[in-house]
């Protein structure tokens, strides 16, 4: 598996692949990971071109997100925010021999999450690993000492990592082991009929959500059981579901309940409360295409990874 590991005082290069970053949020998170020893590059359609939701058109989007992968002084690529525009990148790609080439011809790794998860999916369908974790606008408020960030530094340099917490109701014991997939739940509904969708076969799902309406958590989840995807996996790990709303008439489930029932005839293990997603108080990492071990047991349950 190709990966690249950031070194102490290594390089990382800020792209901003869908939604712009406020400028005070952008130049907090740059000067925190200066200041634990990191050489910063701030690719140079991040800020300042702002066009409707995105931080800059999608050709000018794309072609830093291509140059930060292909630089070979670059360790690592690093998302300064989510949002909306990931997709548009990955096809505006299509100018510079397209996402897979770019993607197949890197050996660093992207971190961030939300919408990232389109790039992501399409760094594993090419071999390599994406990130999930913090972003440059969480660095800015929290700090690189933060214990979900210096994780996330931890995978980077190529550490194994586990983390162990309370499973919460839904949740259903078991092992498994097998390739970490997955993110942001409406993201991956949203591939689900493209080529960026990865094989579910023997595959951990992590799946993770922001104001969603909870009938609309349900139609995603259906959607993927009615495929056969969620019958094909060896387990699933949910991470936080903030701010999930109902509409007119109350749905009568939370988003925890609504994905325990939904995966409820399968007998592999769900452990439903790993602290990933859009709470920012944390956002502990996943390796998304790295090794993944999962364990259920007496309402605790611990999850391990490793790039290999």
């Amino acid at each position: 598996m190709r990966k690249r590991f950031l070194p102490p005082g290594g390089r990382i290069a800020i792209v901003s692949p869908s939604g712009l970053l406020a400028d005070e949020l952008l130049s907090g998170g740059v000067e925190a990971l200066r200041a634990a020893g990191f050489a910063v590059d701030v690719m140079p359609h991040v800020q300042g071109f702002r066009s409707s939701v995105f931080s800059a058109p999608d050709i000018m989007r794309a072609a830093d997100l291509a140059e930060a992968l292909s630089r070979p002084d670059v360790d690592a690529v690093w998302c300064a925010r989510g949002g909306y525009g990931a997709m548009r990148t990955l096809e505006a790609l299509e100018t510079r021999g397209g996402w897979s080439k770019v993607m197949s011809q890197t050996d660093k790794v992207i971190v961030g999450f939300s919408d990232i998860t389109a790039l992501h999916f399409a760094a594993v369908q090419c071999g390599g690993v994406g990130l999930h974790g913090p972003m440059l606008k969480h660095i800015a408020t929290r700090g690189v000492g933060a214990p979900d960030v210096q994780a996330t530094l931890s995978l980077l340099r190529g550490d194994e990592f586990s983390l162990s917490r309370q499973a919460l109701p839904g949740s259903r014991d078991g092992e498994a082991e097998g390739t970490l997939i997955g993110g942001n739940l409406s993201i991956i509904y949203s591939m689900a009929s493209t080529r960026l969708m990865p094989p579910p076969d023997g595959a951990v799902l992590f799946i993770e959500d922001l104001s969603e309406y909870r009938y609309h958590v349900d139609r995603m989840m259906r959607s993927l059981r009615f495929s056969g995807y969620l019958s094909r996996l060896s387990g699933i790990i949910v991470g936080q579901m903030t701010g999930m709303r109902d509409g007119a008439t109350p749905f009568g489930a939370d988003a925890f309940r609504i994905v325990a029932d939904s995966v409820a005839d399968y007998s592999y293990p769900v452990f439903v409360g790993y602290p990933a997603g859009h709470d920012p108080a944390e956002n502990f990492p996943l390796l998304i295409g790295g090794r993944c071990r999962l364990r259920v047991r007496a309402g605790m349950a611990t999850v391990w990874q490793s790039a290999v």
